[in-house]
């Protein structure tokens, strides 16, 4: 019969995966979109588009960092429309 090998193994340490910054959409083209009575902020840009709910960090031409929740967006070659779902607000940075 052959051998078993009966020593315990070390179990191995789960990998750590270091959450990244969320990266910073520019350049981006700063436009209002209508919604009922209201004037809401959204960008133009060209990219990835972003899921609904997300995040975003944007970079605007004065220099000022936003960020804004994602309430709808379209993508068609390459360019995405973002509307954001209570406009967005600087970051202090």
């Amino acid at each position: 019969m052959g051998k078993v090998n009966m020593q315990k193994s070390e179990p191995e340490a789960p990998e750590v995966i270091e959450p990244k910054a969320p990266e910073v959409i520019e350049p981006v083209r700063l436009i209002k979109i209508a919604r009922g009575d209201k004037n809401y902020p959204a960008i133009i840009y060209n990219g990835e588009a972003p899921q609904i709910g997300e995040t975003l960090l944007m970079r605007l031409d004065n220099g000022v960092t936003y960020t804004g929740t994602v309430y709808d967006m379209t993508a068609v070659s390459g360019e995405v429309l973002v509307e954001f779902t209570d406009g967005i607000s600087p970051v202090q940075e």
